[in-house]
C-alpha cells in the first residue's frame, strides 16, 4: 500500500511538472520574444504596433496566469480531497468567462465561436475546476482551427446529467491519439502535434472531472475536426 502511495504521489508530481514545462515555456518564451522587440526596435513604434505588442503581452500573461489558477486548485483538490464540492453555475457564462482568454486569438484567426448553450441552463460543478477544463479545451479549438474556422459549443441535459460538446472543424485525430489523449505519458513516444501541447493538460482535465463525479471524452477523425464532451450529474450537492 505505501509503494502504491508512493507510485501515485511520484506520477502526480512528474504531471504537474511536464504540463508546466510543455504549456508554460511557450508563454513565457513568446513575452521575452515581445520584450525583445520593443526593446531592440530600430525606429520608434506607431501607436497600433504598440498596442498590438501590449495587448499580446497582455493576453499572453492572463493565459499564464489562469493555467497556475488552475494547477493550483488542482493540486489543493489533491491535497485537502475538497473537489467534491459543487454549486450550481450557469453554463452560458462560464463558456463566454472562459472564451475571454481566447478572444484575441479567434479575431487574429477570423474564427467564428457559436455558443447556443440556454442562457438559464445549470450545471453542477466545482467552479474553478470546471473553468480550467473549459479553457483548455476552447485553447485547443482555437489553437487547432484553420483560419476562418467555426467552434461551436452545445449542451443535452435530463434528469441526471448535463453533457456539454465542444466542437471545431481542425485537423482532427487518429484513433490511437485520441486513445492517448487523457492518459498521455511524459515519455509517450507518438507525442507530436495536438498531443504534445494538449495531452498532459486533458490528463489534468480527466482528473479534475473524476472528482465531480462526472466523465470527459473526445470524438474525432483525420480531416474531420474534433469534438470534446464532458458531463455532470444533476446533483444539487454540498455548495461552496
Amino acid at each position: 500500500m505505501k509503494s502504491d502511495n508512493l507510485e501515485t504521489q511520484d506520477t502526480f508530481c512528474q504531471t504537474l511538472i511536464a504540463i508546466m514545462a510543455h504549456d508554460l515555456r511557450q508563454p513565457f518564451a513568446s513575452i521575452v520574444m515581445t520584450a525583445d522587440v520593443i526593446k531592440h526596435t530600430q525606429r520608434p513604434l506607431t501607436v497600433d504596433e504598440t498596442h498590438l505588442l501590449f495587448e499580446e503581452l497582455s493576453n499572453t500573461a492572463a493565459k499564464s496566469i489562469k493555467l497556475l489558477d488552475g494547477l493550483l486548485c488542482w493540486v489543493k483538490s489533491r491535497k485537502e480531497n475538497s473537489a467534491g464540492k459543487t454549486q450550481p453555475l450557469l453554463l452560458c457564462d462560464l463558456i463566454h468567462e472562459a472564451n475571454g482568454l481566447y478572444l484575441y486569438d479567434q479575431i487574429s484567426k477570423n474564427i467564428t465561436l457559436y455558443n447556443v448553450i440556454p442562457e438559464r441552463q445549470l450545471i453542477y460543478a466545482h467552479k474553478e475546476m470546471l473553468q480550467f477544463i473549459n479553457r483548455n479545451i476552447l485553447s485547443n479549438a482555437t489553437k487547432y482551427s484553420q483560419h476562418g474556422g467555426i467552434i461551436g459549443i452545445t449542451c443535452s441535459a435530463d434528469e441526471d446529467w448535463v453533457t456539454v460538446a465542444f466542437t471545431d472543424r481542425g485537423n482532427g485525430m487518429t484513433a490511437d491519439q485520441l486513445e492517448s489523449l487523457f492518459n498521455l505519458q511524459e515519455n509517450e513516444p507518438q507525442v507530436q502535434g495536438y498531443l504534445q501541447s494538449a495531452g498532459m493538460a486533458m490528463s489534468i482535465c480527466k482528473d479534475m472531472i473524476a472528482q465531480m463525479n462526472g466523465r470527459i471524452w473526445a470524438e474525432s477523425s483525420p480531416g474531420q475536426g474534433t469534438t470534446f464532451y464532458y458531463s455532470l450529474p444533476q446533483k444539487k450537492e454540498t455548495t461552496l
